[in-house]
């Protein structure tokens, strides 16, 4: 009788055992495929020391850059230099996830503009001055603009080179004014983001392949991204003791990070045509699909994603204008991924996790006084005005006042 229960048992817990078993390697065939996705890369990745001030890059790619200008245009503290502590924290988060990322990108073969406010704190000021400086392709440039243009450049040499701060003048005429780079390619980059290593030359692999057509314009978005916040930070009741939390975020709509736009343009030409009036996250329920490799049905006005490889890093915290995803409860199917997920990071976006503790303490020693800040900032020209933004962070006001009342 017990040989035929254990027996019965047996049998009735097979299907079980073997659905584990399945689970199991499906787990690690994951892992695996996620490891060999996002670590692959053919190209070389810069060096990143320094000689007599220049910065050193291996064999980077560098093939066909005659015929392409390549910008990537980064926005930090526009009109909005009086808010001291919420720029310091948005420098170091600079610092911590996006600067590393530009470092490393394995081609040079892009201007890259950091658009400040010209009346920036001074220490801040500098502190940019320093980080990019050692880098002729990278510009500080001092300047309410969304962005640096050609007529910037010709408006006299006065005004334009008290405006750049950095960067190798030279080359920068030689780009901006050179009317035989017919492919225009301007990407756009958070402060508080990066980009993967291999991100920009594969936008300008994907814009050459692209149909020439000059009436509109595409647009290239990543598909997939990594998204990275600290719950400690938010959370008054407990202390900093980790680096954050990574997830993978697969999305529909285009987002910010990496968001470019790509023009034909008919030479000889500097133009840097308006760009469309459809937002970042229209685009893909507005327009066409590009043709490419027999997917796609239109060659201007239209939009294609980057491949299968998380091509950007977002970060949520309280220093965000728009506050999307900062609070908010999110999946936690990639939980116990985080330690896999920031060994990949660190390969392919060189963010170093003890940069991100670090950069989390100070946000969470500092949030009040980062809270009224980014309060101050709320629909100050060029930046979010949500009025669900500004609930968000009066809640988390609330809470931080309550903790610190005795």
């Amino acid at each position: 009788m017990g040989k035929n229960t254990d027996a019965r048992f047996r049998r009735a817990m097979l299907p079980v055992t073997v659905l584990m078993i399945a689970l199991s390697f499906l787990t690690i065939a994951v892992n695996l495929f996620l490891a060999s996705l996002l670590t692959s890369s053919t190209r070389p990745q810069c060096d990143g020391r320094l000689a007599n001030g220049n910065a050193i890059f291996n064999e980077k790619e560098v093939t066909g850059e005659d015929d392409m200008l390549h910008i990537v245009t980064t926005r930090f503290m526009q009109d909005q230099a009086n808010l001291v502590v919420l720029g310091k924290a948005r420098l170091l988060l600079f610092e911590t996830f996006c600067m590393p990322t530009m470092i490393h990108q394995n081609t040079d073969n892009f201007l890259w503009f950091v658009m400040t406010d010209p009346n920036l704190n001074g220490d801040l000021l500098q502190r940019l001055v320093s980080l990019l400086s050692p880098y002729p392709h990278f510009y500080l440039v001092a300047s309410n603009s969304k962005l640096l243009t050609p007529a910037n450049l010709t408006m006299g040499s006065g005004p334009a080179k008290r405006m750049i701060l950095t960067g190798d003048i030279n080359l920068l005429y030689s780009r901006m004014l050179d009317r035989h780079r017919p492919l225009l390619i301007e990407t756009r980059l958070d402060a508080d983001d990066g980009l993967h290593q291999k991100s920009l030359s594969e936008i300008q692999r994907l814009a050459r392949e692209l149909p020439v057509d000059t009436r509109g314009w595409q647009i290239i978005c990543s598909e997939i991204h990594f998204e990275w916040r600290n719950d400690e930070i938010v959370n008054v009741g407990r202390t900093v003791e980790s680096s954050g939390k990574l997830r993978l975020v697969r999305e529909h709509i285009c987002v910010t990070p990496g968001y470019t736009l790509v023009k034909h343009r008919d030479p000889p030409s500097i133009d840097f045509p308006t760009w469309p009036r459809l937002g970042h996250h229209l685009v893909t329920r507005e327009w066409d699909e590009c043709i490419y490799r027999g997917n796609g049905n239109a060659t201007s006005d239209c939009w294609i994603k980057l491949g299968s490889f998380p091509a950007a890093l977002r970060s949520r915290t309280i220093t965000s204008a728009g506050m999307s995803r900062v609070t908010e409860s999110i999946d936690s199917m990639f939980e116990n991924q985080t330690t896999l997920f920031w060994e990949l990071v660190q390969k392919s976006f060189s963010v170093n996790p003890s940069a991100a503790m670090e950069t989390s303490k100070y946000l969470k020693d500092n949030m009040k006084s980062i809270i009224l800040d980014n309060l101050k900032g709320q629909c100050t020209f060029g930046h979010s005005c949500k009025e669900s933004s500004k609930v968000k962070l009066y809640s988390l006001l609330n809470e931080t006042t309550i903790q610190v009342i005795p």
